[in-house]
């Protein structure tokens, strides 16, 4: 029988070739297709496990991941945390190292051009491990300077060598800035943030925040198979000791790997469906060969009848031949795809992926088991279908629908809801006539008198106490502050740490300084100085010259009749967008401010209070002796600033210069 079979393939073999090209076409694409999943799996795997520093396995405190960004100090890892993880981390079988890191989010900055970074601290010895394990190519070994993006690079102006100064708000919620100098570049590998991206060392991220505590801690494993069987124990472990304190993710869950689980997701149900399509025609080759080759030999197969062959031992002669032919195409499939494999790898060839910032070389492989189960697959699908045509054609059953076939498809009318609305017209109401709205030049008065009650418009020295309370903590800090006609200068007093920082504010610009900094930061108003209290808020208020004013009518507010003036900012150099600024209707001071995003949306409010006086030109004015600021989104995070010491002085111009700022 198996003889006749070969004999049979053998007679015929122009449809013989023709089916082998046909099936082996079928096979190689399964497995090029296949080793190509393999590689965009172990690809994004690397940069996720190592070009990104995430490690196989991460500790985190408790809700750390969803709250770190908003609360960094709160659900940080303190030097306690780490000493207590680091142990039981050292206990977990197949563990490679161990190391943490920090990220966070403020403004580089090069001379006058600045932009927005997202960095990264981590020891830098466990840094080149974690990268140099991976090969993934990102960068040199951290040191005391820092990498940054191309991207980055170009928005700032500077290249290697260039000495930068980064600016964020400290885990004390007070505005911190340190030098720095770009020691090389680097891609996060992530398209999206690659116009953001920095790396530095932990020491110098921690000196950035003024903190000692990192944001998480991060596992290598010996071997990434192992990792959630490592994840496990570490978390039972962690737990024993402190219950309810940590919680342990890996590098595939839903927010360290969220590149990775993306992109892998759509890439299976790719492979599912271009699977399902190479087996349909697959099967679909078979049918027609073997009912072409059953029709070609209808003589034959007469012929054998009557030699006494059963139908089975028939349907047996065409079964045999499909698995020879099924076993002759998976070796010639096996040893094609082996040598594209070989190719590739000798070509260099590099390729990109999805969201991927830098090109990747291209390497194809398939381990052993995955290319004998694509193939056997392969086999048992021409085998079955061969079986199953050959049976049906002897039988004459095979049907492709007949003369009588007809599609039996309707079409449905379906009804089509009406839209059924009514336009809701919305008509501004006033409680005066239009005759009587106060014009912008009375209202630009007003602001100037509430000005005058907060420091503006004059020659003025006070100190100010700022309390400022979050979830993560309290915060206690005072400035002296000197004020000359809309120019500035804040100095830090307490703590006594941060005695020596100094703000300036002069011509609509803001600089800030420490000691030890090379040169004055460039900063923007709207930035924290410390809490919730901004750096426009200590002592720029100029909303005479800042704001347009347009009257939003009388409302009584706390019991006081106010007028409410909608503010709408004539430059960029300004504190806040907008404000919404309701003034006594009788003293015209600031009872309450409304702070308006960009797009018009409250998020903070300020009330004040006026139990200070001050002498101008021979009289006694009210003055802010205190103000709050709430915070909108989140009422539990506030900063209350206390007036003192309010009294007129004749500073010198030179006092406000940039040039005298770091010799002061």
């Amino acid at each position: 029988m198996i003889g006749l079979a070969m004999n049979n393939l053998w007679r015929d073999r122009r449809r013989t070739i023709a089916t082998m090209v046909a099936l082996t076409s079928g096979l190689v694409a399964a497995l090029l297709f296949l080793a190509y999943v393999n590689f965009v799996e172990a690809s994004l795997a690397k940069i996720v496990i190592h070009s990104q520093g995430n490690g196989h396995v991460q500790v985190y405190r408790k809700g750390g991941q969803a709250n770190l960004a908003s609360f960094p100090a709160k659900y940080a890892l303190d030097a306690e945390d780490q000493h207590r993880v680091r142990t039981l981390i050292d206990a977990t079988p197949g563990v490679r190292r161990t190391g943490s890191d920090m990220t966070g989010v403020g403004m580089i900055q090069l001379d006058t051009r600045s932009a927005v970074f997202l960095a990264t601290g981590m020891d830098p010895d466990f840094e080149a491990a974690l990268r140099g394990d991976g090969d993934t190519g990102a960068g040199p070994r951290l040191s005391d300077s820092i990498r940054v993006t191309p991207h980055l690079a170009d928005r700032i102006g500077g290249g290697k060598g260039a000495e930068v100064q980064l600016v964020a708000t400290s885990y004390e919620h007070r505005g911190n800035a340190i030098d720095a100098t770009i020691g090389d570049f680097f891609s996060t590998g992530i398209e999206a943030i690659e116009n953001k991206g920095l790396r530095m060392s932990l020491a110098s991220m921690q000196e950035l925040y003024d903190t000692s505590a990192v944001s998480r801690m991060i596992v290598q494993l010996d071997d990434r198979a192992t990792t959630d069987q490592a994840a496990d124990k570490l978390a039972q472990a962690l737990e024993a000791a402190m219950p309810g304190r940590f919680e342990v993710t890996t590098w595939k869950s839903p927010q360290v790997g969220q590149l990775y689980n993306s992109f892998m997701g759509f890439f299976n149900m790719l492979f599912a469906f271009a699977g399902v399509v190479i087996a349909l025609v697959a099967v679909a080759t078979v049918q027609h060969t073997v009912a072409m080759n059953i029709e070609d030999r209808m003589k034959e197969v007469g012929t054998m009848r009557a030699m006494g062959f059963s139908r089975r031992r028939i349907v047996g002669i065409f079964v045999l031949e499909s698995t020879m032919t099924a076993g002759i195409v998976a070796a010639i499939s096996a040893l094609f795809a082996l040598a594209v494999f070989a190719v590739l790898a000798g070509a260099g060839v590099t390729t990109m992926l999805p969201r991927v910032a830098q090109p990747v070389p291209l390497s194809l492989s398939l381990s052993p088991e995955q290319m004998a189960k694509v193939l056997a697959m392969g086999c048992v699908l021409i085998v079955v279908s061969s079986a199953i045509t050959t049976w049906w054609r002897l039988r004459r059953t095979v049907r492709l629908g007949g003369k009588h076939a007809q599609s039996l498809a309707r079409v449905l009318a379906g009804g089509v809801a009406a839209f059924t609305g009514c336009v809701l017209l919305t008509v501004p109401l006033q409680s005066f006539a239009a005759d009587a709205s106060p014009d912008v030049a009375r209202m630009t008065e007003w602001l100037r008198q509430a000005d005058m009650a907060r420091g503006g418009h004059a020659n003025l020295t006070w100190d100010v106490a700022v309390h400022s309370e979050e979830p993560s903590g309290i915060t206690d800090t005072r400035y002296t502050v000197k004020v000359r006609d809309g120019d500035a200068l804040i100095r830090t007093t307490e703590p006594r740490r941060y005695q020596g920082e100094r703000i300036l504010i002069a011509s609509q610009a803001m600089w800030y300084t420490k000691p030890g900094l090379r040169r004055p930061i460039s900063v923007s108003p709207q930035q924290r100085l410390v809490g919730e209290a901004s750096n426009g808020d200590i002592a720029a208020t100029q909303y005479a010259r800042d704001y347009t004013p347009e009257y939003g009518g009388e409302v009584t507010l706390d019991g006081r009749d106010c007028h409410k003036l909608v503010l709408k900012a004539t430059h960029g150099a300004v504190t806040y967008a907008g404000i919404v600024y309701y003034l006594d209707k009788r003293t015209l001071l600031g009872v309450r401010a409304d702070f308006m995003t960009a797009s018009g949306d409250v998020f903070k409010t300020a009330t004040f209070e006026y139990g200070n006086t001050v002498a101008r030109d021979g009289k006694r004015l009210p003055f802010v002796s205190a103000m709050s600021i709430v915070n909108a989104a989140f009422p539990e995070r506030f900063s209350r600033l206390i007036y003192t010491g309010v009294s007129e002085a004749a500073h010198p111009a030179s006092v406000f210069s940039r040039d005298q700022l770091t010799a002061m």
